[in-house]
Parts: C-alpha cells; structure tokens; sequence
C-alpha cells in the first residue's frame, strides 16, 4: 500500500504539476496576448491624439503670437496726438448729445403742435361737410348769372355808345377850341382900350 500510496501521490503531484504548468503557460499567453493589445491601444488612439492635441497648441501658439505682434504694430503706428483728438472727441461727443437733447426737445413740442394741427383739420373736416349746402347755393347763384347774359349784352351796347358820345364830345372840344381862337383875334382890340 505504500508503494501504491506512493504512486498515487506522485501521480497526484503530477498532475498538479502539470495543471500550474498549463495555467502558467496560459497565463503567459494571455499576458503577452494583452501587453500585444495596449500598445496596439496605445499607437492606435493615445499616440495620434497626442499628435492632434499638440498640434492644436502649437496652432494656438502661432495665433496668440500672430495676435500680440499685431497689436504692437497697432500701437506703434498710433498717433501720438491721439490723447488730444479723443478728447476734442468727447467734446464734440458731448455738444452731439446736447444737441440732440434739444432736439428731442423740439420734437415734443412739434408733436403738440401736431396734435393741435389734428384738432384743426378735425374742425374744418366738421365744415367742409357744410360744403354740399354751400355747392348748391353756388348752383342757384350760377342760374341767376346765366339770367344776366341779356343784361351784359345791353351793358356792352351802352359801352359802344359811350365811346361814340366820347369821339364826338372830343370833335366838339376841337370845334370850341377853334371857335374861341377864331373869336380871340377880333376882340384883342377891346383888350387895348384902356378903360376896360
């Protein structure tokens, strides 16, 4: 039984032995299979987003520098007057705000003005309506100047005749004009009697 006892044992051991061997061996594999797999990992996504990352901050370097050598150009071509100028600026700003303070204030009294425009126009609005009575007194009116037409006609007739009474009142006054000469030259010697 010893020696059976001895057999098992060893048989036993065996296959201890050889099961830690297998599990070691396994465990080895699935080891290097893992160490395989992260640095497949890390050259397939750590690496690249490394480049990226980098390659966005030297981007970000050259634009801020870009930027800053900007500005000190900007600054070093100012205009030393500038100080001056901005304030003349606020100055000017100022007598603009004034300005259009005293517009605003123009505006409000041309709105009074408007709304009393309104109320007038609204007035004579209520009068025009009074002109329908107004066109038809016009109406009647024009009837009764078409009944002076004759009278214009007999006053036009009077107007010829007038001109004729004045061709012969002017033929008159020649005529008188000549008469009184005519009685002149024969009475200028009762002129030179001295007693008259």
């Amino acid at each position: 039984m010893t020696d059976k006892n001895k057999l098992k044992v060893g048989d036993d051991e065996v296959m201890i032995t050889s099961s830690i061997s297998d599990l070691e061996k396994m465990l080895e594999s699935v080891e290097k299979h893992a160490d395989q797999r992260t640095d497949t990992k890390f050259e397939r996504f750590f690496l690249p987003a490394l480049a990226v990352f980098g390659a966005i901050i030297m981007g970000f370097f050259v634009v801020i520098y870009s930027i800053t050598s900007d500005m000190t150009r900007l600054a070093n071509s100012m205009d030393p007057d500038m100080g001056d100028n901005m304030s003349s600026m606020v100055k000017s700003i100022d007598s603009l705000s004034y300005t259009v303070g005293k517009m605003t204030t123009s505006v409000a009294y041309m709105q009074k003005d408007f709304q009393q425009v309104n109320k007038n126009m609204n007035i004579i609005a209520s009068k025009l309506d009074n002109l329908d009575s107004i066109a038809a007194d016009l109406t009647q009116v024009s009837l009764k100047m078409n009944a002076l037409e004759p009278m214009l006609i007999n006053m036009e007739k009077m107007n010829k005749n007038m001109a004729i009474m004045q061709n012969s009142m002017q033929w008159m006054r020649r005529d008188l004009n000549i008469l009184r000469s005519s009685f002149s030259k024969p009475l200028r010697i009762f002129n030179s009697i001295p007693m008259l």
